[in-house]
């Protein structure tokens, strides 16, 4: 090991120490000026550090996967508008400290396109956090969470951007709504939060068994919402009759 790469191991300049050898080559192969050969060695170290701050953050944002817009096949649903999706995703809601609701059925990729944005808000150096109404009523539920109560709000409004997916599936369990209630009370108007659901919000009473506090939720996260509403048909019955086909036998 040189006495160089000691030296940026201990600066921690681990980026600038991978490229060092080609940047060398580079800068002899096109004689570079020491002013040049410097802000090349820089740009990659910022890069790395860039690169290792986005995958930190999206693994603390436990996303169910990780989706990007790249991916969403924009051709199977034509309800989907790419300019009002792109429009979210540059992230102007989140400094504006406005919501976001995606409403239709099952399938047609309100998961991926909320974690898609969510992404792209990890790029642009947001906080943010994933959960499913499941998972987030059950970490006010549980035993433990009881008893340290705070600490569990407070990891739910640190985020910038809080998505909370699959509202409609089943009805919650008794009390949801009022945790629920508190997350986006408490959000409204400071942090963003994005929730998708697949009934539409005259049901929501229905699913926390709790017609008021529902309506006092919804009378807050649709203030500043914008809602997205999505019709068509299921990614999922679309791979699967794909699959379907792809092991039928020649005839």
């Amino acid at each position: 090991m040189s006495e160089l790469t000691t030296t940026l191991k201990q600066l921690k300049l681990s980026g600038l120490g991978r490229t060092l050898d080609l940047r060398l080559q580079e800068a002899a192969a096109n004689r570079l000026s020491h002013r040049e050969f410097l802000e090349l060695i820089l740009h990659d170290e910022i890069n790395l550090r860039d690169q290792k701050r986005i995958e930190t953050r999206t693994r603390m944002a436990e996303f169910k996967s990780l989706k990007t817009l790249e991916d969403f096949d924009w051709r199977f649903n034509q309800s989907v508008s790419r300019k009002d999706i792109y429009e979210l995703a540059a992230c102007h809601f989140i400094r504006q400290g406005s919501d976001v609701l995606f409403i239709g059925p099952p399938g047609v990729g309100k998961t991926h396109l909320s974690q898609a944005i969510g992404y792209e808000a990890i790029k642009q150096g947001f906080v943010v956090r994933y959960r499913s109404i499941f998972d987030l009523v059950g970490d006010f539920l549980c035993e433990e969470a009881l008893q340290r109560r705070d600490k569990t709000l407070r990891q739910y409004l640190k985020p910038d951007l809080l998505i909370i997916d699959d509202m409609g599936l089943k009805q919650l369990p008794k009390h949801a709504g009022e945790y629920l209630f508190e997350v986006i009370m408490r959000r409204y108007e400071n942090r963003s939060t994005i929730m998708t659901s697949n009934r539409p919000t005259e049901d929501w009473g229905k699913l926390l068994q709790d017609v008021p506090t529902a309506s006092a939720i919804l009378d807050r996260f649709l203030h500043h919402a914008a809602l997205i509403p999505i019709t068509g048909h299921s990614y999922r019955l679309k791979d699967a009759a794909a699959k379907r086909q792809k092991q039928q036998p020649v005839q």
